[in-house]
């Protein structure tokens, strides 16, 4: 009888060592990724104010062509455009985010090269390698915003639209969602050149809180004008001026 009882355990065992103790197998999947928070990317933006037949502009301009065009700097990781700050090329929109930035005008000697807003601003000149370190190190940064976003491009207009999400545990406020155009002038020092920028105010957002947008702007023929664009997530009242998030839209 005993022996009997110490073989009826040793099955009972292996069962459960085999199916579970509970005797009931999970469907595949159930179960798997339930309440692991949700990984997003930290793409960063950088920004060179620039103008034409400036010399220091000639120099560092290439620089940052040469990082945007390295496989491991994609725009998965990081978006780069030029804005002139006056003169050949700039627009209203790109001298009043010059200004913006940058209240003072003796700071405004171009090249200025802004990471992720006032994050990290280089004046006049940086090395290759510096400026690596400082995009990797904004990467690495907890990602707060994701966005979403789709073109559509019709006869005369184009329209971008998605959602940006809050999925950081803290409310966000002074948000602005910006839409920048940008595309290849065919010469040195404009080759990431920004053609337009529209903003929309976001205003506050609570956590895991989504915002709607549709912004439409008079850029047809997006393709065969090789036209691209970039939107962000930015905080207006703070000291940097942060970008939160950037997604490349093809």
């Amino acid at each position: 009888m005993k022996r009997l009882l110490l073989i009826s355990l040793m099955v009972g065992l292996i069962a459960c060592l085999l199916i579970g103790c509970s005797g009931v197998t999970p469907p595949p999947g159930e179960g798997e990724g339930e309440g692991e928070p949700e990984t997003v990317a930290r793409v960063v933006l950088v920004e060179l104010f620039n103008t034409a037949g400036c010399a220091n502009c000639a120099v560092m301009e290439p620089i940052l062509e040469e990082i945007a065009a390295d496989p491991d700097y994609d725009r998965d990781k990081m978006v780069f455009v030029e804005e002139a700050g006056w003169g050949a090329y700039a627009t209203p929109e790109t001298s009043a985010r010059y200004k913006w930035y940058l209240p003072i005008e003796g700071d405004r000697d171009t090249p200025n090269i802004l990471i992720n807003g006032l994050n990290k601003r280089f004046h006049i000149s940086s090395s290759k390698a510096t400026l690596m370190t400082q995009i990797n190190a904004q990467s690495n940064l907890e990602a707060k915003i994701k966005i979403t976003a789709q073109r559509n491009t019709e006869a005369t207009s184009t329209t971008v639209s998605g959602t940006v999400t809050n999925i950081s545990s803290s409310d966000l406020s002074n948000l602005v969602i910006t839409l920048m155009t940008y595309k290849d002038r065919g010469e040195q020092g404009f080759r990431y050149s920004v053609t337009n920028i529209l903003t929309e105010e976001i205003g506050s957002l609570t956590s895991a809180g989504t915002y709607n947008f549709s912004i439409n702007l008079d850029e047809p023929n997006w393709v065969a004008n090789g036209i691209h664009g970039a939107v962000l997530v930015q905080e207006t009242e703070s000291s940097k001026k942060e970008v939160l998030q950037v997604l490349y839209v093809e």
